[in-house]
């Protein structure tokens, strides 16, 4: 029946039994009727009308027994071949169908002209390609291609490089993985080398980022390391294809270039040592793996230790996992190739430790698991661990620290890692200890608080000045010092070695190069960097370690780290900071205990220098300043370092004074508090002047006393406390002796001349300015003032008289006289007081009124009251010329200007001057007996007062002056006068 059909119905019932997957019936009919179908025909309708999701293993026997025309009755089972369905058709009809069934062309559209054309590869490729497309089920594409595999190189080659990497990645490796990346087989075949590479490793590179450095060893070949074996190791088997240049030969072309490798184990080529011949530009070989190297470059800038992975658990590019379809094969790379590409492998892995930007402890690790691969592929020693001590860390030749031929930073940048003949990345004995050095400084500085990528310490090594390195240094430190626990002296040793390691690689300094080093820091200057260390030994009060290792006693000074001179310059640095960054004076809290305990841990060391004492007593005076309220301008609070600004320091006490009530009561902790501040040679207002630098210390001394003095009279006068201002002038600020006193063997006339001509030319600004505030100073209240206020007054402004330049002398004299006429007012009211109470007792007053009198009656009167002296006013014997004042109409003078000058000078000479006043007393014609009380004397058996002295002493020297504005006559005069 089969055999009456037509062609047109043959190719229909073919095409009906291929649509309902009837591969028996085809087994039956196709044979017989080959005069009507031929085996393209057959293998077309197949292609277009057999269902994809049959099953390939019931119609791969009999698409290759179509193929090769040789149909093998043993093996089919014969049935009767029902024609029913066209039967009924006539031959236009059927004809007409046949036209319509838009056969696919048996060639697929990517399979390339070079391809083989033999019928069967042609089908198998591309229902490959159909099932792929209609149905996904990428599963029974092996099921169809892998028993033709062998067929030919073409075949074989495409189903390794092609289905296998998108089968493994879809099928096996992340199947149940939503997320994974889909392609159809016909895409993926147009990808290039890069393309396909990024596809392929793009899910393996998001899972590895979950597995940590130093995983299991089967836990990281789940990802990144299997993915490149697995998925890119075959993608790269057809990279001959893609370049048109077949891999695999006939067995017996180029035999004699197998007998190298085919004998080889793939334990034993996956062990092979890379040879060190360096990557020049020759080695470059175009193939794919190049980008793959590329890739481990890139993905490290960011993603270190993903690629650790890879390169920990894959040795290369012959490390790859084909499925067993490569046997009986040459290899897919050929020796001299698979040479180049090792080393371009090698130069990798070098690579991607510069390339790492991170800076995690990961990313170190990272690096050391990458140095540890280098040492076994490379066949060098394997490095020790990181946390390996100090001692046991490599050490390189010197010569090995420095890069030959750079081209500077731009040596270090990604894209130029890989160039030929790297100074960095070469596979070599050099740049491997170099990257060893690299890694540990890595390591060390995470330690330290400082993490750094590698890339970053090799740029710090190779390309930062010794200031740049400073910082860094300084940063270390810095940090280290910041950390809440605080360090004891095995820690900060312990540190110390790091840093110093890292300053010279543990390689000894070569002759005439001692004060640099090799390491990372090296280019520091060996003083700089003891410096530091000494500095922040300071900071953390690790006093001990710093004097054992910088102050040591029995040390030479070319054999210290430090010379003496600099350590004490670095401590008192430290002290000043510490003094200067203090919210507080007191040196038991903050910053000024801090510089407390060093200088009292160093000053021992340095018993001579007057630096630290000079410190010592900054630090004196600012404790004493903290117990006192003290705001600066603007409502600034009071911080120490304000000391150390201010032009003025002692103005501070001044400032004291307001803030503080009765504060001037404490005077003698204010005067130690300025002669502190003196000694610790901060500058003065006399300084400014050009006065200070010439005088003694002790006169600088003695003149910060005299102002604190004055400053704490005018507190005094503010409050309204005359009583302890006068005694603060009368015993404080008056001159001593030692400071005015001529020459004790002069005579009277030569102390006065003297005297005059050492306060013209010291002209003690501080002191007569103290008395004459004193002197001037009148209550805010309405209270008239007692006798004894005035002489006081007057005693104070007769100092001031004595101290004044001659510029000054007209004011403080006119307040003088304002003085002298309340005294006179006031004495004259008490004198008209005692006559008038007299008169009332010894006259005026009844005898009657005074009970219990024993006086006579009438005018008769006791003698001792008829021979009775009137008394004497004032508290200070007067002369009778005083007394008197009064009774002009007795020919008696009045005391002049010159008189109480003279008196107050001579009352101030015994003063200021005892031992010379007793030897010039006996020297004065008559001779004037000096009293023990110092104020007061008699002259010829006649008590004299404190102004007829002053006057006495200095008329001499303002009669030719100021005298005859006043109209007084000279004292010799008033003397003769008297005497008649």
């Amino acid at each position: 029946m089969a055999k009456e059909l037509s062609q047109a119905q043959c190719i229909l019932l073919t095409v009906h039994y291929a649509s309902s997957a009837n591969i028996a019936a085809l087994y039956s009919f196709t044979p017989t009727r080959a005069d009507a179908l031929d085996p393209e025909l057959i293998l077309r309708i197949l292609l277009t009308y057999l269902p994809e999701s049959t099953e390939p293993k019931e119609y791969t026997s009999y698409v290759e027994e179509v193929a090769s025309r040789l149909y093998l009755d043993y093996e089919r089972e014969e049935i009767d071949v029902d024609i029913r369905p066209v039967q009924s058709l006539t031959e236009e009809q059927a004809r007409k169908q046949v036209r319509k069934l838009h056969l696919e062309e048996l060639q697929a559209p990517s399979f390339p002209p070079h391809a083989p054309t033999d019928l069967l590869t042609r089908f198998l490729c591309h229902r490959a390609y159909r099932i792929d497309q209609q149905t996904g089920l990428l599963r029974l594409v092996p099921q169809l291609v892998e028993p033709f595999a062998g067929r030919n190189d073409f075949l074989r080659t495409w189903y390794i490089s092609v289905v296998l990497p998108v089968l493994r990645l879809e099928t096996e490796f992340y199947a149940d993985d939503a997320s994974a990346p889909q392609i159809a087989l016909s895409d993926f075949e147009k990808l290039d080398g890069k393309q396909g590479l990024n596809f392929l490793l793009k899910k393996g590179e998001e899972e590895d980022g979950k597995v940590p450095v130093g995983a299991p060893t089967h836990q990281k070949r789940a990802t990144i390391a299997r993915d490149v074996k697995s998925l890119v190791g075959p993608w790269m088997y057809g990279h001959t294809e893609r370049k048109r240049r077949k891999l695999g030969r006939h067995h017996g072309e180029g035999q004699d270039d197998d007998d190298d490798t085919n004998g080889l184990s793939d334990m034993e080529r996956r062990m092979r040592k890379i040879s060190l011949t360096g990557v020049s530009a020759s080695d470059k070989t175009g193939h794919d793996w190049e980008y793959m190297f590329q890739w481990m470059v890139t993905h490290a800038q960011r993603n270190l230790p993903c690629v650790t992975h890879c390169i920990e658990d894959w040795d290369g590019p012959s490390d790859v996992d084909f499925g067993g379809f490569d046997k009986d094969t040459k290899d897919y790379l050929d020796d001299e190739v698979l040479r180049k590409l090792e080393l371009q492998y090698a130069q990798a892995a070098f690579a991607t430790c510069y390339a790492a930007q991170i800076d995690t402890e990961e990313s170190i690790h990272g690096a050391h698991g990458i140095l540890a691969r280098l040492a076994e592929l490379l066949d060098f020693v394997p490095p020790p661990d990181l946390a390996s001590s100090i001692e046991s860390l490599p050490k390189v030749e010197r010569h090995m620290t420095q890069l030959d031929t750079s081209k500077g930073i731009r040596d270090l940048e990604p894209q130029a890692l890989l160039t030929p003949e790297h100074p960095l990345t070469t596979p070599r004995l050099e740049t491997y200890m170099l990257l060893q050095m690299m890694v540990y400084s890595a390591y060390q500085l995470s330690g330290l608080g400082h993490p750094l990528s590698l890339v970053n310490v090799a740029k710090l090594h190779f390309y930062s000045s010794g200031e740049e390195q400073l910082g860094v240094l300084r940063e270390i430190l810095r940090n280290m010092s910041a950390n809440p626990g605080k360090k004891d002296t095995t820690q900060w040793t312990s540190d110390r070695a790091k840093l110093i390691w890292l300053w010279n690689w543990g390689i000894e300094a070569e002759e005439g190069e001692a004060q640099h080093g090799a390491g990372a820091l090296g280019k520091i200057d060996k003083g700089d960097f003891e410096e530091e260390m000494l500095k922040v030994f300071l900071g953390t009060s690790c006093y001990d370690l710093a004097i054992k290792l910088y102050v040591p006693s029995s040390t030479a000074d070319d054999e210290a780290l430090l010379p003496r001179e600099r350590v004490e310059r670095v401590v008192l640095a430290k002290i000043m900071e510490e003094f200067d960054g203090a919210s507080n004076g007191n040196k038991m809290r903050g910053g000024v205990r801090r510089a407390n305990e060093t200088i009292a841990a160093f000053r021992p060391h340095f018993p001579n220098s007057v630096r630290f004492r000079q410190a010592s007593a900054l630090i004196s005076a600012t404790h004493a300043l903290s117990f006192y309220a003290l705001t600066l301008q603007h409502g600034v609070p009071f911080q120490p370092v304000s000391i150390r600004v201010s032009s003025d320091p002692i103005s501070l006490v001044d400032k004291v004074l307001e803030q503080n009530p009765r504060a001037y009561t404490k005077l003698d902790d204010l005067v130690d508090i300025a002669q502190n501040l003196v000694s610790a040679g901060l500058p003065q207002v006399e300084e400014s002047e050009g006065l200070g630098e010439a005088e003694h210390p002790a006169k600088r001394l003695k003149l910060a006393e005299r102002r604190v003095v004055f400053m704490a009279v005018g507190a005094a006068l503010r409050e309204e406390d005359f009583e302890t201002a006068y005694s603060y002038v009368v015993n404080r600020s008056t001159p001593s002796g030692a400071d005015m006193a001529p020459s004790p063997l002069t005579t009277t006339a030569e102390n006065n001349r003297t005297i005059s001509k050492t306060i013209n030319e010291h002209a003690d600004d501080i002191s007569w300015r103290a008395a004459f505030l004193a002197g001037r100073y009148r209550p805010a209240s309405a209270t008239p003032p007692t006798l004894r206020r005035l002489e006081q007054r007057t005693e104070l402004l007769s100092l001031a008289l004595l101290l004044a330049p001659t510029s000054a002398l007209t004011e403080i004299l006119a307040v003088w006289r304002r003085c002298e006429e309340e005294t006179t007012a006031l004495q004259l009211a008490q004198q008209a007081e005692e006559e008038d109470f007299d008169d009332r007792a010894d006259k005026r007053i009844p005898v009657s009124a005074l009970p219990g009198n024993f006086t006579f009656g009438g005018d008769e009167q006791p003698g001792l009251l008829v021979g009775q002296k009137r008394r004497e006013m004032g508290r200070i014997g007067a002369s009778p010329a005083l007394s008197s004042a009064s009774k002009v109409g007795e020919g008696e003078a009045p005391m002049s200007m010159f008189d109480l000058t003279r008196s107050a000078a001579s009352a101030f000479s015994r003063n200021a001057f005892p031992l010379r006043g007793a030897a010039s007393a006996k020297s004065e014609d008559g001779g004037m007996e000096r009293s023990g009380e110092g104020l007061a004397g008699e002259v010829g058996g006649e008590r004299v007062r404190r102004r007829d002295l002053v006057a006495s002493a200095v008329s001499g020297g303002l009669a030719s002056g100021l005298g005859w504005v006043l109209g007084a006559a000279p004292g010799e005069q008033q003397q003769q006068q008297q005497q008649r």
